[in-house]
C-alpha cells in the first residue's frame, strides 16, 4: 500500500464540519486521583470512588461508585450517605512533625506550628472532610495508594460533635464494574474479607477493626438497586455472604459509646490481583506489617520523588514563585505520573465522565500527549519515566515507522475518527522530537542508543520519505484532531523531530543519517517560513489553505524554526494574544472553537503564550499567565482542567495530563529566563562595582 498516496488522499476527503454537543451540564471532574502505575483511583467532586484502574493505568475501569455513609443508631436513627454532607476535597498537607521524619523539604514550604504540626508540604494523600450540622457529626476520611504494592486504603475518622454519647454505624458500599460490566459477577465474605472477583481480576477488601456487619446482593437488575437499601432503610444489613451475577455489596461498622468530642477510625483496605491466592496474601501482609505504615510510605515516597527538584539550576529561584504556583508545579508533576503507566502508556486524562460526550474516553495514549509529558519530565530531570514512554513507542510504532492516531495502554490501536490511514503526522515528529530532548538533558548515550534503531530511525526515515516537492509534510490531521491540510504546528513537529534525530545521528556517528535528515528538516524548515508566513497578514497561517488565527502557531519558535524574537514570530504571538484572549483571562486554541462552550480557555494555549513572553523577557506577563493558570485549577486539590469557560470554571475533563506538562515546562522556561535576568544584573552591578 502506498501511505504516501493515502496521505494524499486525506486532503480530498470532504469530511463534515466537527460538531461538538455543549459539555456544559455534564459533571467533568476528577479532583482526588491516586495510583501508582499499576493502579489508578479516581474520586469525584463528592468523594466517591468513581474510576479503578487495574492492571493498565485507564485500561479495565472496574469502578462505578464506592461511596461511604452512616447511620445514628440511638438517636435520630437517621441514616445517610457522606456525599450528602458538601464535602470538602484536598490533598493532606498537615502532618504531626513525627510523621515526616526522614522527609525532605521542599523550598519554601514547610512550615511549623506551635503544636508541632507541619504545614504546607506537598503529599498523595487525599484528605476528603465531610461534615453534617443536622447530624452533628464530622468524617474525615485519607485514601492513599501504596507506591509499589496494589493497594489503596481509606482511614474513616468519625468525630462526634454533639454533647451526648453516640451509638453509630459506618457502612461502606462498593459497586463495582468488574471489566467495565456488571454481568457475571460475584461478590463474596471469606471470613474477615470481602471480595468481589470476575475471571482473573480479583478485588479484596479487608478493615481494622473487622466490619461486624455485611451483605452481598443483586444491584442494578430487574429493579433491584443494592444492598445499601437494607442499611439505609433499617441500619442493619443481612448477612448474606454470596452474591453473583449483577452484584453489589455494603460492610458496616459498629462504633460504639463514642463520647463528646471524641473520634474513633476505622481502616479499609482494598488489594488488587489476579488470582484469589495472590490477593488473600497481600491482605494477610496487610493485616501483618503495612497497613499501619502505608500513609507514611506512601508520603516519604512522593515527598522525595519531588525533592529531585533540587538538581535543577532554577532550584534557587523557586522561592520567587508565588506559594500556588508552586503547588501546582508539584502538583503536576505527581499528576503527570498519575496518568503514567508501569507500561509506558500515558493516558491524556483518567475522568470517565466524558464518556457521556461521544460515548468514548480520554483514556488513550496519545503519541502526542505522551510525548509532550516526555518532554517536561526531562526537562525536570525525571529521564527514568521517560524512557519507559520511549519503550512504549517501540513497541506502538508500525513498520513503515509512524504512529497511529491513539493506542490503549495495553499497546493496541485505539478508537479513531480518523478515515484511513489514520495518522496525525506531528504525533510522529513530537516523539522524535521527545528523544532528542531526552539527548540533550540526559546525555545518556545509552538511552540514545538503545532508540535509536527501533524509534529514531524508521520515524525520522518515514517522515523524510514523505516529504513533498515543497518541503512541507502531506496533508494530515491538525493537532486538534479537527481538519485536514498542512499545519504549521505540524510542519513545526516534522522540522524539529527531523533536526532532532540528525543530531542524535550524529552523536552517535551515523553520518550518512545525520546528513540526509539534517537536509530534510532545512528543507521543511525554508517552506515553512516561505509558504506559510503571509506577507499580507504579517503573521504565520494556521495552514496553507487557513488564514485563521491558531494558538498553535507558538510551534514556530518554540521547536526552533525561528527563534522567539524574529519579528514574524513577533507579529504572530501578538496576534494570538489580540485575538485570542478571553474575558476570565486565559488563551482559546482558534477563532470559533466551539468544543465545550464557545472559544473557551484552554489551560495549554495560554500557558503557550506565557513561554513566548518569558523567552523575549516580558517576564511579569508571563508570570501572569502562569499565576492566571494556577487560580483556575481545582481550588482544594491543584488539579488542571482542559479548559476554563469565560465565566471562570472548568470545562471538559480535569485533570488532563497536556495541561499539566504544559505547566511543568511553562515554570521551569519562566525561571531559567528569571535566572539569566538575575545573572546578567549580578555581573552588571559588580562589573560596575569592579570599575570604581
Amino acid at each position: 500500500m502506498d501511505y504516501r498516496s493515502t496521505l494524499e488522499e486525506v486532503k480530498i476527503l470532504k469530511l463534515p464540519e466537527p460538531y461538538y454537543p455543549p459539555l456544559e451540564e455534564i459533571p467533568l471532574a476528577r479532583p482526588l486521583v491516586l495510583g501508582n502505575g499499576r493502579i489508578l483511583i479516581c474520586e469525584d467532586e463528592w468523594g466517591t470512588i468513581r474510576d479503578v484502574y487495574f492492571p493498565f493505568v485507564g485500561l479495565e475501569n472496574h469502578g462505578h461508585s464506592v461511596r461511604a455513609g452512616i447511620c445514628d443508631l440511638k438517636g435520630s436513627r437517621r441514616c445517610s450517605w457522606l456525599f450528602e454532607w458538601c464535602p470538602v476535597q484536598r490533598y493532606k498537607s498537615s502532618f504531626r512533625r513525627e510523621f515526616t521524619r526522614g522527609a525532605q523539604s521542599l523550598a519554601g514550604d514547610r512550615k511549623l506550628d506551635e503544636e508541632g504540626v507541619v504545614c504546607g508540604l506537598i503529599s498523595n494523600i487525599g484528605e476528603t472532610t465531610f461534615r453534617s450540622p443536622s447530624m452533628e457529626l464530622e468524617v474525615v476520611v485519607l485514601d492513599a495508594v501504596h507506591p509499589s504494592s496494589n493497594v489503596f486504603s481509606r482511614i474513616f475518622e468519625v468525630k462526634n460533635l454533639s454533647e451526648a454519647n453516640r451509638e453509630l454505624r459506618l457502612f461502606s458500599n462498593q459497586n463495582y464494574r468488574l471489566l467495565e460490566s456488571k454481568i457475571g459477577e460475584t461478590a463474596v465474605v471469606d471470613r474477615d474479607v470481602l471480595i468481589h472477583y470476575k475471571r482473573d481480576r480479583y478485588i479484596l477488601h479487608g478493615s481494622d477493626p473487622n466490619f461486624d456487619q455485611y451483605a452481598a446482593g443483586t444491584a442494578e437488575w430487574r429493579g433491584l438497586e443494592g444492598t445499601w437499601r437494607e442499611i439505609l432503610e433499617g441500619g442493619e444489613l443481612s448477612g448474606n455472604p454470596v452474591a453473583h451475577g449483577s452484584v453489589d455489596s455494603t460492610l458496616g461498622w459498629t462504633i460504639s459509646g463514642l463520647g463528646p468530642g471524641q473520634s474513633r477510625r476505622v481502616q479499609m483496605w482494598i488489594a488488587f490481583a489476579k488470582s484469589y491466592e495472590k490477593v488473600m496474601r497481600a491482605h494477610r501482609r496487610l493485616k501483618k506489617v503495612e497497613r499501619a505504615s502505608l500513609y507514611r510510605t506512601s508520603f516519604n515516597f512522593w515527598n522525595s520523588f519531588l525533592e529531585r527538584i533540587s538538581v535543577l539550576p532554577e532550584a534557587g529561584l523557586m522561592s520567587r514563585l508565588t506559594e500556588r504556583v508552586r503547588q501546582i508545579f508539584y502538583r503536576s508533576l505527581l499528576a503527570t505520573v498519575a496518568h503514567m503507566d508501569i507500561n509506558g502508556s500515558v493516558i491524556a486524562s483518567c475522568d470517565s465522565d466524558i464518556r457521556q460526550f461521544g460515548a468514548d474516553l480520554y483514556t488513550y495514549c496519545w503519541p502526542r500527549d505522551a510525548a509532550w509529558a516526555c518532554i517536561a519530565l526531562d526537562r525536570a530531570r525525571y529521564h527514568h519515566l521517560s524512557c519507559e514512554v520511549f519503550d512504549f513507542f517501540a513497541k506502538t510504532i508500525t513498520d513503515r515507522g509512524y504512529f497511529l492516531h491513539k493506542y490503549t495502554p495495553a499497546g493496541d490501536f485505539g478508537s479513531t475518527w480518523h478515515p484511513v490511514p489514520m495518522i496525525q503526522i506531528d504525533e510522529t515528529g513530537l516523539p522524535l522530537f521527545a528523544l532528542y530532548v531526552n539527548w540533550i538533558t540526559s546525555r545518556n548515550v545509552w538511552t540514545a542508543g538503545r532508540y535509536f534503531g527501533s524509534v529514531v530511525s524508521p520515524a525520522a526515515n518515514w517522515l523524510l520519505s514523505v516529504l513533498g516537492e515543497s518541503g512541507l509534510p502531506p496533508p494530515s490531521f491538525d493537532l486538534w484532531e479537527e481538519r485536514k491540510g498542512v499545519y504549521t504546528y505540524s510542519a513545526c513537529t516534522v522540522y524539529a523531530g527531523l533536526l532532532g534525530a540528525s543530531e542524535l545521528a550524529l552523536a552517535l556517528g551515523d553520518d550518512a543519517h545525520s546528513d540526509a535528515w539534517s537536509t530534510g528538516a532545512q528543507r521543511v524548515r525554508e517552506a515553512i517560513t516561505s509558504r506559510l508566513y503571509d506577507d499580507r497578514l504579517g503573521r504565520f497561517r494556521r495552514s496553507a489553505e487557513d488564514t485563521a488565527i491558531d494558538s498553535s502557531l507558538f510551534g514556530v519558535w518554540w521547536f526552533g524554526v525561528l527563534p522567539p524574537d524574529d519579528p514574524r514570530v513577533a507579529r504572530t504571538m501578538e496576534a494570538v494574544e489580540r485575538y485570542l484572549s478571553r474575558p476570565s483571562g486565559g488563551v482559546a486554541r482558534y477563532e470559533g472553537d466551539q468544543y465545550g462552550g464557545r472559544m473557551n480557555s484552554w489551560i495549554i494555549c495560554t500557558l503557550w503564550l506565557a513561554q513566548w513572553h518569558a523567552a523575549v523577557g516580558n517576564l511579569e506577563r508571563a508570570l501572569d499567565m502562569i499565576k492566571w493558570c494556577a487560580d483556575h485549577a481545582h481550588p482544594t486539590t491543584g488539579l488542571l482542567p482542559e479548559q476554563v469557560a469565560d465565566d471562570g470554571s472548568p470545562r471538559s475533563v480535569l485533570p488532563l495530563t497536556w495541561s499539566h506538562a504544559a505547566f511543568i515546562l511553562a515554570v521551569l522556561e519562566y525561571l531559567e529566563a528569571l535566572g539569566k535576568r538575575v545573572g546578567g544584573e549580578k555581573e552588571v552591578k559588580e562589573g560596575g562595582e569592579g570599575g570604581r
